[in-house]
């Protein structure tokens, strides 16, 4: 997966209460988050929604990934999971992934969603790890 190959920018500083100094971080070690669900599924139209709510300055990519083909709202633009080499393999929806692009390596993911405060606080929390981690 390359840069290019993501969809949309993904910034939740303000959102998710990531301070510039390491949204700046995300910038220089890039991961992208691929969202895989399901067209018809209201939990996936929630994080996609609560993905869409959060994009700005932090600047991840975002890359949503259907396994019916079909857009999930609010967001248009996806790809056929079945087709993407990593977003295929996922059974349940819907998962939010966090690739290390530069490796192309699954890095975290999170499995469902229940509401949209309980989701951004969930993909803070991991970013940050991400970043002790060394990979942003």
């Amino acid at each position: 997966m390359k840069r290019r190959d993501f969809v949309a920018g993904f910034a939740a500083a303000p959102l998710i209460g990531i301070g510039a100094a390491q949204a700046q971080g995300f910038r220089d070690r890039p991961i992208g988050l691929i969202l895989v669900g399901v067209s018809w599924c209201e939990f996936c139209k929630g994080a996609a929604s609560a993905l869409q709510a959060a994009t700005g300055p932090a600047e991840l990519p975002l890359l949503v990934a259907s396994q019916d083909g079909l857009p999930i709202a609010p967001i248009a633009d996806v790809v056929d999971a079945r087709g993407h080499p990593i977003a295929s393999a996922v059974g349940n929806v819907p998962v939010l992934l966090f690739v290390h692009i530069p490796t192309q390596q699954v890095i975290a993911q999170i499995d469902g969603f229940r509401n949209p405060r309980a989701y951004l606080n969930r993909i803070r929390s991991t970013l940050l790890q991400a970043q002790e981690a060394g990979y942003a």
